[in-house]
């Protein structure tokens, strides 16, 4: 039984998966908190544009 746990603890090509492992959850939450920030600036980009038409329109007639 020590002979398997010495012998897994030396093997370094489960700990390079591990930390691949890592590096990818780490850039998939990047990633979707930075579309999260783009979405709701779009969001806010598009209401002011609604906003500054419906003053536009409702000033021209």
């Amino acid at each position: 039984m020590g002979g398997i746990v010495r012998k897994v603890l030396k093997d370094q090509s489960a700990a390079t998966a591990v930390e691949y492992g890592l590096m990818v959850g780490v850039f998939a939450l990047s990633i979707v908190f930075g579309m999260r920030a783009l979405t709701n600036e779009l969001f806010d980009l598009w209401h002011n544009v609604e906003d500054h038409s419906d003053a536009a329109i409702k000033a021209h007639n």
